[in-house]
């Protein structure tokens, strides 16, 4: 699957901002792993926005957040693009 993100913003209350930048670019890391293993689409789409909400256990690492968060993003993705 081919795909082109313009902008991914991510809000995450509780982090500082160390952690948040470290945070965005596991999430930026994973996420390309997971839709490079994606199945190829059917065809050409466009979404304007797509909102996604993961919720964390309090003592959840920034990578075990990444990990859920790219997971999240990718399925709502494909559920997108199958449509």
């Amino acid at each position: 699957m081919e795909v082109r993100i313009d902008a991914l913003r991510l809000q995450v209350a509780g982090m500082s901002p160390d952690t948040a930048s470290q945070f965005g670019r596991l999430v930026a890391e994973r996420l390309g792993a997971a839709l490079a293993a994606s199945p190829p689409a059917p065809g050409p789409a466009r979404l304007a926005s797509l909102r996604v909400t993961v919720p964390a256990p309090p003592e959840a690492s920034p990578g075990s957040l990444a990990a859920a968060t790219a997971a999240e993003i990718s399925r709502a993705l494909n559920g997108q693009v199958a449509r």
